[in-house]
């Protein structure tokens, strides 16, 4: 006891408690603050969002499940191919399945990477296929060489028709072709189990979305197998691969992620270059046309870009939640931002910890806050310049953030988790002009099959469900048209810089197959017109 007063007397150590003493009620004052003002941003948030008819629920913003025999995707080759059993994505019959169809993905086989690489390739790069926005036709005499020295396939010798040597090559998929066929008649496409009722992890941004890959290689496969198709005159079998393919990127269209559509996007640019193919060479009948029509009405990018913002900020405050509920039971945020998933009880999870739980809420508040006010509710409205502009203003509003991290603690997260949004949204809008277009390109197919001519204006054409055409999607009005001396014709869309430049395309001047017309800084016309001669 003596030995205590003792070392009180000495005016140090009085003054390093008492100032110990200090920080630790300033600490707590300063915790209790935080979460006292985190609650009440977080609560005045959820109250805007309900007024405006949005909900954080997750599940909530799924589509409604379908009935299994009118859903393409609940055949029994595509039934549960988005399921993961376990921790792997081979496991169970959906694993296997989505091997079988994987198998379909033209690839470089590693035999051929075995040997030397003969000049003429310099690297297993896969050519490339129909590109409308260029004006450029698939090259099919590299594609079947590349097939029959890398891809290894038993491709003809070559016959002088290198179409039917591509078709011979991808023979061996037909049965896989002809039972995905089978089931066009169904009227939908969500990727089952259906999203709204499956069980979901605990971290909704650990969700495993492996049929997306076997989509992206059933689209190359089936694009290539239609322009072959289409230069050789089989309608049948070209109008076939080019439906499968619309109705794959409806079903990843119906999928609450964002990932998802960027898929839809790669797969519209394939749809607008076969059906160019299609266009181009007269191959089919005006039934064969309105069919795909029809289908390609059922691609909608806007209601996806949305659908996919909802979900996104639903998970992204959930994770942040998440943050605050299950913070030694889960992958902290910060493991999942930076891809350390391997070390558990790391220095991150201890200031997790350390926290206080409002830094979680305001930090959830301003996430909802700024998806809601800069990407949701802009995309609500018709059209895309709306969402274009107010995401180049959610991207300054960021670097903002950044900047003034330290002195509010709640713009740390955003910055570090909102998806990049300029870039999604450019390319949902620009995947929305090539859809209008090529529907556009099917009517003008049907009244030159029934009149013998195109028509000298669009006025004279509608769908065939009797509606009037798709506008350009970048201004609301009518895609831009122009008959040429020909008896062909030009059709454009006035792109990102909302100028009409008369259906001229603005190119790169060092590499124009690079041209970037997706790109938000795109500064011409997205045109369709007919390959030169």
């Amino acid at each position: 006891m003596n030995f205590l007063k003792r070392c009180w007397q000495k005016r140090w150590l009085r003054r390093l408690t008492w100032t110990a003493v200090t920080l630790v009620a300033l600490c707590a004052l300063f915790c209790a603050w935080v979460n006292w003002s985190g609650e009440r941003q977080w609560r005045a948030t959820q109250a805007m969002l309900k007024t405006e008819g949005e909900t954080l629920d997750f599940r909530a913003t799924m589509n409604e499940p379908v009935p299994e025999s009118e859903n393409f995707c609940a055949i029994p080759l595509l039934k549960d191919l988005a399921l993961v059993l376990g921790d792997h994505p081979d496991n169970g019959e959906p694993g296997e399945k989505r091997k079988h169809l994987a198998a379909l993905k033209l690839s470089p086989n590693a035999k051929a990477g075995a040997r030397p690489i003969s000049p003429k390739w310099k690297s297993f790069a896969r050519p490339k296929l129909t590109n409308a926005a260029l004006g450029k036709r698939a090259d099919l005499h590299v594609w079947a060489d590349w097939l029959r020295t890398e891809v290894l396939l038993p491709v003809p010798a070559d016959s002088g028709n290198a179409a039917r040597d591509v078709l011979a090559a991808l023979a061996k998929d037909d049965a896989t072709v002809l039972e995905l066929a089978a089931a066009l008649s169904r009227p939908y496409a969500h990727w089952t189990p259906e999203w709204k009722s499956r069980e979901l992890p605990p971290l909704l941004a650990n969700i495993a979305l492996p049929h997306l890959t076997v989509a992206q290689g059933l689209n190359q496969t089936l694009a290539l197998r239609a322009i072959a198709a289409a230069r050789t005159g089989e309608a049948a079998k070209a109008h076939e691969a080019v439906l499968i393919i619309a109705r794959l990127n409806q079903a990843c269209l119906n999928d609450p992620f964002m990932i998802s559509a960027l898929v839809s996007y790669s797969g519209a640019a394939m749809l607008h270059g076969v059906t160019w193919e299609l266009c181009t060479t007269h191959t089919g009948t005006a039934e064969d046309f309105a069919k795909l029509e029809t289908a390609l009405a059922a691609l909608d990018f806007h209601r996806a870009a949305l659908l996919s913002w909802r979900s996104e900020m639903a998970a992204m405050v959930d994770t942040i939640q998440g943050m605050k509920t299950r913070r030694g039971e889960t992958l902290g945020l910060f493991q999942m931002v930076s891809g350390d998933f391997m070390h558990r009880g790391s220095a991150s999870d201890v200031i997790l910890r350390a926290l206080p739980a409002g830094f979680c809420d305001a930090s959830s508040a301003v996430l909802a806050g700024l998806e809601f006010r800069h990407i949701i509710k802009p995309l609500k409205e018709p059209g895309w310049q709306q969402a274009l502009a107010s995401a180049r203003d959610l991207e300054n509003e960021m670097i903002a953030m950044k900047q003034n991290a330290w002195m509010h603690p709640s713009y740390i997260l955003p910055p570090m988790i909102v998806p990049a949004s300029r870039p999604f949204i450019s390319r949902c809008a620009y995947s929305n002009a090539l859809v209008n277009q090529a529907m556009i390109a099917c009517a003008l197919e049907r009244h030159r099959i029934a009149s013998g001519s195109y028509p000298d204006w669009l006025d004279a054409v509608r769908l065939a469900v009797g509606a009037p055409l798709p506008p350009d999607p970048m201004d609301g009005k009518p895609m831009r048209y122009r008959k040429t001396p020909d008896g062909k014709y030009a059709l454009w869309s006035i792109g990102f810089d909302g100028k009409d430049d008369g259906g001229k395309r603005t190119l790169d001047e060092k590499k124009p197959e690079d041209t970037r017309f997706q790109g938000a800084d795109y500064v011409g016309d997205w045109v369709w017109d007919f390959p030169a001669e």
